[in-house]
């Protein structure tokens, strides 16, 4: 089935890297919702704004209108609109739903397999991914409100064989989770558990441990009902000495081998703090787990405690390769419409920009300097943000030198192509030009892409650049900020007495060379660091 969604790989040559997220999955019986307590959802709120989940799997529902008012008044709340729900199966006895995160899942198909009592029912998620993907992330998630009591041991296991020869049928199901009210009391006389852990194409495991659950407190940090002792509003009373509540995973999500595993020890008996065997959640001692609030809403939203369990989710993505299209002037070196090229032959064979103070990613190097209309080697930096106000230092996505040609434009080691990177972007994408003796710029747009092409023009207007970090330099064509000598983001007096005072009256490929004429010398200080005193670069940190 995998292979039915995969995201134009064939598109793409390689896979590069991979990127990771997170998943939280809860299993709840919400005690036939809703009852004549349709109130209850302040609970089933309450444990979720806490719990964060990302799918919830629930039994014991009543009604398409109780899973409407879980959804409308439970999840979507407080301006979040995220959460969606499978279709309602109106079945014979109490029926179970599927809520999950449509910003981070979309549900691939549902379907059902009739048991004698309660339908289970299959969800196929998933996962979404902004970039193309070698292949399609599926979860493949069953719930089950397995048959009640003792003595009814047989109907379960017909109940869990219902279900396998279900899945039997299927090939490559991938990451399977099978979960719910499972009623089972003991490992030990429950062949429906076994028949779970060991039998067909899709052994599942149970990552906590077998045993005889029921009414021993060796598990008592696991058991699942009942967080009551008083009836009221129908449940089971008794105290916390059962396991009734179960998510149990395929090999792969244990391996990872399928691009979701499951974060060890993360499985949990949500406000079963161990303290409280055969006792009510709210019993002494006080529960300090979770917040007295939570607890009180677990202890009145149902007679189950909800299981959740966290998995990371590590897509392989495929390398995709865009070019980068820019334009950029430098104030000292232009004169009229294009910038002079009179330091090419003397530009050095290695990028000046992996020393201090830009200590670049990169070592470019060249045999020769490819082009004769090369004016300068310039520093690139792609950042990835939400927006330019946030694309701070921690957002920076790769760096590379390049060389930045008298019209403008910015190429490659080969002075003659685009620069290429094939780091995925998250956000959006904002471009940085760094150079040794002008104040830096970032981009005041996101980048436009075009096919695999990232355009962006700064000479078009100061507005280019964020908050108009550039000058005009001609009609029409604004340019980056000659004077910065020292390149640490400010034209100020050090820029005049330490570097280019130094460095007056000599010849080269010098820091007080303002307009590349290979010398220092008075016209460097008198048109650009005196006029551009105290300008600054507005590259957010």
């Amino acid at each position: 089935m995998s292979r039915l969604l995969t995201l134009l790989a064939v598109l793409w040559c390689i896979v590069g890297f991979s990127q990771t997220d997170t998943a939280t999955i809860m299993y709840y019986n919400v005690l036939n919702y809703p009852g004549s307590t349709g109130s209850r959802v302040q609970y089933f709120r309450q444990i979720n704004q806490y719990v964060k989940p990302d799918l919830i799997l629930i039994t014991e529902l009543v009604s398409n209108e109780g899973a409407q008012t879980l959804l409308n008044q439970g999840l979507n709340v407080y301006g979040e609109t995220k959460y969606q729900k499978a279709l309602f199966i109106n079945g014979d006895d109490s029926d179970n739903m599927l809520f999950y995160n449509s910003d981070k899942f979309t549900l691939y198909s549902q379907d059902t397999i009739d048991t004698e009592l309660r339908a289970i029912n299959e969800y196929v998620l998933y996962y979404n991914v902004q970039t193309p993907v070698v292949d399609t992330i599926f979860f493949h998630l069953y719930v089950a409100h397995l048959k009640s009591s003792t003595g009814s041991e047989q109907v379960r296991l017909a109940e869990v064989m219902q279900f396998k020869n279900h899945v039997n049928g299927k090939p490559n199901i991938e990451n399977m989770i099978f979960g719910g009210d499972l009623n089972f009391y003991n490992a030990s006389s429950e062949p429906a558990y076994w028949a779970l852990i060991n039998d067909g194409l899709y052994p599942l495991n149970d990552v906590l441990p077998a045993g005889d659950w029921h009414d021993d407190a060796a598990y008592a940090t696991i058991h699942t009902q009942s967080p009551r002792t008083t009836q009221f509003g129908g449940g089971a009373t008794g105290g916390m000495d059962d396991r009734f509540d179960f998510m149990l995973f395929s090999d792969d999500i244990l391996s990872g081998s399928n691009n979701i595993s499951y974060i060890n020890n993360s499985i949990t008996a949500f406000g079963n703090d161990g303290q409280h065997f055969n006792a009510a959640l709210t019993d002494s001692p006080v529960n300090t787990s979770l917040p007295d609030s939570i607890i009180q809403a677990l202890y009145n939203m149902s007679d189950h405690l909800p299981v959740f369990s966290k998995f990371i989710i590590q897509p392989d993505i495929v390398q995709q390769n865009y070019e980068l299209s820019l334009k950029v002037f430098l104030e000292g070196p232009f004169n009229t419409a294009e910038m002079s090229a009179g330091i090419n032959s003397i530009l050095p064979l290695t990028t000046p920009y992996s020393q201090a103070p830009w200590n670049s990613t990169g070592d470019e190097s060249v045999e020769s300097i490819p082009n004769p209309e090369i004016a300068d080697w310039i520093l690139v930096e792609l950042r990835d943000a939400l927006n330019v106000a946030s694309a701070g230092s921690g957002t920076i996505l790769s760096q590379q030198s390049a060389f930045l040609l008298k019209d403008g434009s910015v190429k490659g080691l080969d002075g003659i192509s685009n620069l290429q990177f094939s780091n995925p972007v998250n956000h959006q994408l904002f471009v940085v030009i760094r150079h040794r003796n002008h104040l830096g710029i970032i981009s005041a747009n996101p980048l436009n892409l075009a096919g695999n092409v990232y355009n962006y023009d700064f000479s078009l207007s100061s507005g280019m650049a964020y908050l108009d970090g550039q000058k005009q330099l001609a009609p029409g064509i604004w340019g980056m900020i000659a004077g910065d000598c020292d390149a640490n983001d400010v034209v100020n007096e050090n820029d005049k007495s330490l570097i280019w005072k130094n460095q007056a009256g000599r010849s080269g490929y010098l820091p007080g060379d303002l307009n590349f004429d290979g010398q220092a010398n008075n016209p460097d200080k008198n048109e650009f660091i005196i006029i551009n005193y105290l300008s600054h670069s507005n590259i957010p940190q």
